[in-house]
């Protein structure tokens, strides 16, 4: 065996056992979507607005998307419903607005003003190989969400829709879970962007 063929293997190794790893039944993506670290603007003592859970219609429980090129359905554990609420939330209180979050309507609710609800439209991430070499994962997160109550003269609703890629040399959760919770966030941020841009919901005046 020639001194570059051993060098080949020995720095292919690695990677062909990570392939391997890759390789199963079903790909699993870990992890809970959160926002990202950074510190919040505390909300007011009266809650202007309560995001309830966003509806979901999952095609087949837990699946989220699809390895093409290892055959194969990619999975996550969460709800996409309850989780794209929570980040919506997250960035309304991140822009100073007194949010809570619920999971539906209850009599604890009814002094607080305004109404968000939604429905997440689309929630996929799948993985192609392109090029023979390269493997590219992508995401897209949708969704239409809905404000009413307060001083609304009308229901207040909007669609969002956000979509990512990145190229990998295999298929990893990692991969997978980066761009997904990217998508994710992203589509949020513009959600909660055109919430306020319209005023359905709004921060208390300076001081207050």
């Amino acid at each position: 065996m020639s001194r570059a063929v051993r060098r080949f293997l020995l720095a292919a190794c690695p990677l062909f056992v990570l392939a391997a790893c890759a390789i199963g039944n079903r790909l699993y993506v870990s992890g809970d979507l959160s926002r990202p670290a950074g510190a919040r603007r505390p909300a007011a003592a009266a809650p202007q607005a309560v995001v309830l859970d966003f509806a979901y219609a999952a095609g087949e429980p837990g699946v989220v998307g699809r390895d093409f090129d290892n055959v194969r359905p990619v999975e996550w554990k969460g709800d996409p419903g309850k989780a794209l609420a929570d980040l919506v939330a997250g960035v309304l209180a991140e822009s100073g607005v007194a949010v809570v979050r619920a999971a539906a309507e209850n009599p604890s609710l009814d002094n607080v003003p305004i109404r968000i609800s939604g429905d997440v439209r689309r929630f996929e991430v799948n993985a192609r190989r392109r090029g023979g070499v390269k493997i590219v994962n992508e995401a897209t997160v949708a969704l239409s969400v809905t404000a009413s109550g307060g001083g609304l003269s009308a229901p207040f609703s909007l669609s969002a829709t956000s979509s990512n890629s990145m190229e990998d040399v295999f298929v990893t959760p990692d991969g997978m879970r980066e761009v997904l919770f990217s998508s994710a966030n992203a589509v949020a941020e513009e959600a909660a962007r055109r919430l306020l841009e319209a005023g359905a919901v709004a921060p208390p005046p300076p001081g207050k």
